[in-house]
């Protein structure tokens, strides 16, 4: 009798210990669940290809792309001239001088060089006597005066010198000075001109003929002309 009673509790406590096993296990498993992220979650909040593909799509230049475009923008314009009576326009480029402190606008058929310290010639790749000559002078090293009166000097030497109007020279804007003469012949002439902007003071000498007339082109280049 007494091993038959031993018995009944000893499978009581057993079958206790088992049915508190499995709801530990459940409740392990449920908290486990309630932890994990559901990959369907997961999924939803990974932009698609596509997604990416508009985000690229709509993102704005940055400054680097921006300022090429507006560096592109300054350095080629468009200069306007008189030729024989027609009127003409001419895409430019930049030109920089190699030894003095200037850039100007260069339209086509011409080319920029260093003819000595000092001085550069812009020529006419149609006649090589058709040229424009350059000298430009820190305005703090010079006074304008003494520039127009050495060109003066200059042009008087050349020949009988008559001086150009103010729309002769409309052309040069924003000048603190400004002067021109010209020395007429049959079918040539020379021209000069001073003038200061920027702090550089600058002089021009301009050899044309009837042939090409080029005068009003090399002037609408030479407004160009500003500090580098």
């Amino acid at each position: 009798m007494q091993k038959k009673l031993f018995s009944i509790p000893a499978l009581l406590l057993t079958s206790v210990l088992v049915v508190g096993c499995n709801t530990s296990d459940k409740t392990e498993d449920s908290d486990a669940q309630k932890n994990e992220p559901s990959n369907a979650q997961t999924e939803q909040q990974q932009p698609s290809p596509e997604d990416k593909a508009v985000d690229k799509s709509q993102e704005t230049p940055t400054s680097n792309e921006t300022n090429k475009e507006d560096n592109a923008t300054k350095k080629e314009q468009e200069v306007n001239y008189v030729q024989k009576g027609e009127d003409k326009t001419e895409k430019t480029t930049e030109s920089k001088s190699a030894k003095q402190d200037y850039k100007m606008q260069q339209i086509p058929g011409f080319t920029l060089s260093q003819e000595e310290p000092g001085k550069d010639m812009l020529v006419s790749k149609e006649n090589s006597e058709v040229f424009m000559r350059i000298e430009t002078i820190d305005a703090s090293q010079s006074s304008y005066e003494d520039a127009k009166t050495s060109m003066q000097d200059y042009m008087n030497a050349v020949g009988e010198t008559s001086a150009l109007s103010s729309e002769d020279l409309s052309a040069f804007k924003d000048v603190k000075n400004i002067d021109g003469f010209v020395v007429n012949f049959d079918t040539e002439k020379v021209i000069g001109v001073v003038f200061e902007k920027d702090g550089l003071i600058t002089k021009l000498t301009i050899h044309d003929n009837n042939e090409l007339d080029l005068t009003d082109a090399m002037l609408k280049m030479a407004a160009t002309i500003s500090k580098k």
